[in-house]
């Protein structure tokens, strides 16, 4: 029996913010993989991108790490890797595949196990410092070093087509040496886009095509809109990210002139709703006349009434040149003689 390739699957984006799809992509491109029988996903990475990437409402670097920090707790097997962000210049995927490659390679010798004055020296002189959330160690057999894919969505595999934006060669090493995992969009066609370009269809076998049959359009555009707008965006993302994004005041949470009120924590709606209920639970019992001997009760729900209600009638001694609806109940009970009247403050009978 063939033994299983291992794999780590790599996604590099700006994660402005982080969504519950961008965590999504992983769970589907390892489901796909594994039911191959052929691969063996052992980790997943994510880096988002730094500070040098010119990109419209990009937030710093930091906020982006802390919530992708924050997002990535609910998952055992999806790490983040600091190194992108914390160049000082714009990092292509390729450099970041090759960054992520040799801290494999190094990983990969420091199973080996040598003698201690070798090994303080090896881990002085390591490619980078092995963070928290970077690539975590893994047992690894003889020298195979796992193979590292890129996982993307259809759209970045189109990108290759637009002419200036990616070098030929960073293609060839990104798809020749790594290889694509492309999650598919609806209404893309990527074996059609393979066929039609001569550098993909010639590492062709090096591309596995995921199709995401739940249908789900979430983007950080969309998202920062609707954070803007003041919408909610719970089940979008991460409690814990919508928390820091409030906590922090970013995608101009505060500055919406739309918007009177912060964006609730998600906390805090439930709270919220719980106090909307008891302010709307007020009725008003209004008891007619409907005889000379006995009384009609009459249980009248009226709307919630404001303080600005004052302000629909006119004050005392002031002529108004609306027609009240009534002057007295005495007046409307000779009105509605045995009949029963309902009635709001908008309504008049």
């Amino acid at each position: 029996m063939t033994s299983q390739a291992k794999v780590v699957l790599l996604a590099c984006g700006s994660y402005n913010p982080v969504t519950n799809m961008h965590l999504r992509m992983f769970e589907i491109a390892r489901d796909a993989l594994h039911r191959t029988g052929r691969y063996q996903v052992i980790s997943g990475v994510m880096s988002p991108v730094g500070d040098g990437y010119s990109k419209k409402d990009l937030v710093p670097s930091k906020h982006r790490c802390e919530m992708l920090k924050a997002a990535l707790k609910s998952s055992d097997w999806i790490k983040m890797d600091t190194w992108e962000c914390t160049q000082s210049t714009w990092s292509t995927t390729a450099k970041v595949l090759r960054h992520q490659k040799q801290q494999l390679e190094f990983l990969n010798n420091s199973t080996h196990k040598p003698s201690p004055s070798k090994r303080r020296r090896r881990q002085h002189n390591s490619v980078s410092d092995i963070q928290e959330n970077q690539v975590p160690q893994i047992d690894i057999e003889g020298d195979h070093v796992p193979n590292i894919k890129l996982l993307c969505g259809a759209d970045l595999l189109e990108s290759f087509a637009v002419p200036g934006l990616w070098e030929e060669e960073d293609i060839e090493y990104i798809v020749g040496t790594h290889g694509l995992v492309v999650i598919t969009r609806y209404g893309s066609d990527p074996l059609k886009f393979i066929y039609e370009s001569d550098i993909l269809t010639k590492f062709q076998e090096n591309i596995f095509i995921v199709t995401e049959w739940i249908y789900n359009d979430i983007s950080s555009t969309k998202v920062r809109r609707a954070l803007r707008r003041g919408e909610s965006v719970k089940y979008v993302l991460q409690d814990s990210v919508i928390d820091y994004i409030r906590e922090h005041h970013l995608y101009g949470v505060p500055d919406n002139k739309y918007i009177n009120h912060m964006m609730p924590s998600p906390n805090q709606e439930g709270n919220t709703e719980a106090e909307e209920k008891d302010s709307n639970s007020g009725e008003i019992s209004v008891v007619l006349r409907s005889s000379q001997d006995s009384y009609s009760s009459l249980h009248l729900p009226l709307h919630r009434m404001s303080t600005n209600l004052d302000k629909r009638s006119p004050a005392k001694g002031t002529v108004s040149g609306r027609v009240p609806c009534f002057t007295d109940i005495g007046m409307l009970v000779k009105r509605v003689k045995n009949v029963r009247v309902g009635f709001t403050p908008e309504t008049c009978v």
